[in-house]
């Protein structure tokens, strides 16, 4: 396991118990310099205006002594605490930690930085945090006794890591202050250990398909267009010599074209199924339905309007894959694919106003599911989708959510993660949801997948 240390910040804090003598004697030799001076003071103050009454002189010194006593005591502590950088106030504590990680690049320097002040705070001989799951290990400053005392890092009832200290004994509520803050950072530090593995897995993703496309057009179409350029050439040199030979390589010539046209709609379809640009999502699916195999039933809650384009992807290959899988293991008879689009409440008014802009009438109820009859009814629906589609353009929050439901045999008992499972999960992952496959309650295998709708649409 990493051990990241952090950088030298000067002499670190003295051993736990010349530290306290220190500083004990600081405060109280400089609290009984105070009172003494204030008693000697008063003492001769008084003898002086009041004559030879040292009785009454000792008295009003010692009275005065007495009632500064707290008050110089509380402020030499303080002083002589901001000397020694000891801090007994757990929220002022909390609050330097806060402000120290503000200034932090990233929360994995910020977790060094708060390493190194949590040691300071506590006065301990070492320090280290651990965060689970970050690949971050372990941060330590100074050195861990053989009995570290372990307090958790929790983050909304989130085991997120631990603090681990070795020293003299610490306030309860210090610790804890120190603990809460130190969780949101370990739960910073997590999140930011995913976001990086996510983006360098996009990356790869796109390198390779990058690498296939550069692969295709190599292997696949350029040689076809070669070929073809080559054969037109032969076909100009005889067309003078041997007019009747022109022919059959004009009829070669049309054969390689159309492996060129194969290939490159296969390259489109690789890059973005055609069916989403010629059908729509709803559309597609409804194709995706009609292939031989059990009977596939399309449902559609409620308009989709304009969904965005990696959305509809990720979503169309879901269900792709999906129902091949129910085609091919499940030993199911039926199978139902539901769509549903959900808006944010802002983003649903926005699409009622649109509709009631359109129109001038505000609609009060659900559109009618048949989207009415005969040129008026289609025109209305027309009109009705362009809206949606203006209000979708605008629409910034929201989720598609997709679900692939079969009457099969279920999944075995132990499912061993295929190609196209992981699939699946990886196409919801790039595009931010979510993808889950489990048993269907009442028998065989349900998959559900939420898409968020992500930002403003350009």
């Amino acid at each position: 396991m990493a051990v990241t240390t952090p950088p030298a910040r000067g002499p670190g804090p003295r051993p736990s118990g010349v530290h306290l003598v220190l500083n004990r004697a600081l405060v109280y030799g400089g609290l009984a310099v105070v009172t003494g001076g204030i008693y000697s003071g008063l003492t001769w103050l008084v003898t002086t205006l009041a004559g030879s009454q040292d009785a009454v002189a000792g008295l009003v010194a010692a009275l005065a002594a007495g009632a500064v006593f707290h008050p110089a005591r509380l402020r030499l502590q303080r002083v002589v605490d901001r000397l020694l950088r000891v801090e007994r106030d757990p929220y002022r504590v909390a609050d330097r930690l806060s402000r120290t990680l503000q200034e932090a690049v990233d929360p994995a320097e910020g977790l060094v930085t708060a390493a190194a002040l949590v040691r300071q705070a506590l006065r301990a001989d070492g320090v280290a945090v651990e965060v689970h799951g970050g690949h971050t290990g372990i941060v330590l400053d100074g050195e861990l006794g053989d009995r570290p005392v372990e307090t958790p890092l929790v983050w909304h009832g989130e085991p997120v890591g631990r603090l681990l200290s070795s020293g003299p004994g610490t306030s309860p509520d210090l610790l804890d202050a120190l603990a809460r803050h130190l969780a949101e950072l370990a739960h910073a530090v997590r999140l930011t250990a995913d976001v990086r593995r996510s983006r360098e897995r996009i990356l790869t993703t796109r390198e390779e398909e990058r690498r296939r496309l550069r692969r295709d057009l190599h292997d696949g179409l350029g040689p076809t267009l070669a070929s073809l350029a080559m054969t037109v050439d032969e076909a100009r040199l005889r067309l003078e010599r041997d007019p009747e030979a022109v022919e059959g390589l004009l009829i070669r010539v049309r054969d390689q074209m159309g492996a060129a046209i194969v290939d490159v709609r296969d390259l489109v379809y690789g890059l973005r199924p055609p069916a989403l640009d010629d059908l729509g999502l709803v559309g597609s699916l409804r194709a995706l339905a009609d292939a031989p195999g059990p009977r596939v039933d399309i449902a559609v809650v409620g308009p989709l309007g304009d969904v965005p384009a990696a959305v509809e992807v990720a979503a169309y290959r879901i269900a792709q894959e999906a129902l091949t899988n129910v085609r091919r293991h499940a030993q199911a008879t039926t199978a139902l694919v539901r769509v549903e689009l959900l808006r944010a409440e802002t983003d649903q008014a926005e699409t009622d106003q649109a509709e009631t802009d359109r129109t001038g009438v505000e609609q009060t109820g659900p559109a009618p599911a048949g989207g009415g009859t005969g040129r008026g009814g289609a025109a209305g629906a027309e009109g009705g989708a362009a809206g949606r589609r203006a209000a979708g353009d605008r629409a910034g929050g929201g989720e598609l959510r997709l679900s692939v439901t079969d009457d099969g045999i279920g999944l075995p008992e132990r499912v061993r993660g295929g190609v196209g499972l992981a699939s699946m999960r990886e196409r919801a992952a790039e595009a931010g949801g979510s993808c889950t496959v489990g048993p269907r309650p009442g028998g065989g295998t349900e998959v559900i997948v939420q898409l968020p709708l992500g930002t403003e649409k350009p």
